[in-house]
């Protein structure tokens, strides 16, 4: 056959899904309003932009307070079928890395770790078992349903990270790093325009217009 007759405008070329992005004071108020167990798990997907198996299969040693950083080595997996979890490495060598933690997140994992951490887990249950999915997602529920933020996952918290990740002029390279991307692709569906950005970007532009040279740009006008 001379073509292809099964074409298809727009097929092999998928769009991502928009995703919600939540405001600091939103991810915040989610910390706040969340039980304690729950709270370093909110943390650490909004602000390390960690997977929900992967936080749940963090251990103790896997913090490194002092040099505030977190390290992933493997990912909760659940069969509800059979009713079972269990760890397992991450589906690609990008997926182990050391994410760098922002200083305010520190205090609440300190406590993290002195007030509901197992003796070796970071999370566990009730009985001290390894914590079920199903447990920080409904614990996320409740807390997001009272804020009024139907509708907004547990994964958007990782999402809403990452894009103010982007705001502050990190790289597509930086943000592979932080999501355990291995492909350009999969990390740019994560970049979304924060509001603002697009406005700082053209004041930039104007004052480069005005000193010729963008090295020259006073600090006060430069792209942070």
């Amino acid at each position: 056959m001379a073509k292809n007759p099964c074409q298809i405008p727009g097929a092999g070329a998928p769009r991502a899904k928009r995703r919600t992005v939540a405001t600091p004071k939103q991810v915040a108020a989610l910390i706040d309003e969340i039980p304690g167990p729950y709270k370093a798990a909110v943390l650490l997907a909004a602000w390390g932009g960690l997977r929900r198996g992967e936080i749940l299969a963090l251990r103790r040693a896997d913090l490194d307070l002092e040099a505030g950083t977190v390290s992933v080595h493997r990912n909760q997996v659940e069969l509800l079928a059979r009713r079972s979890r269990f760890d397992a490495k991450p589906k690609t060598d990008a997926g182990y890395r050391t994410v760098a933690l922002p200083p305010h997140v520190i205090p609440v994992l300190k406590k993290h770790l002195n007030l509901y951490a197992g003796a070796t887990r970071l999370f566990v249950s009730s009985t001290g078992g390894p914590m079920p999915g199903d447990s920080l997602t409904q614990a996320f529920s409740r807390a997001r349903d009272r804020l009024g933020m139907e509708g907004f996952r547990f994964h958007d918290l990782r999402h809403t990270g990452q894009t103010l990740a982007a705001a502050t002029g990190a790289t597509l390279a930086d943000l592979m790093k932080r999501l355990g991307h291995s492909s350009p692709a999969a990390a740019m569906r994560y970049l979304h325009t924060v509001n603002g950005r697009d406005e700082a970007i053209a004041e930039a532009l104007s004052a480069i217009a005005e000193y010729g040279d963008a090295s020259k740009l006073p600090k006060s006008v430069t792209m942070k």
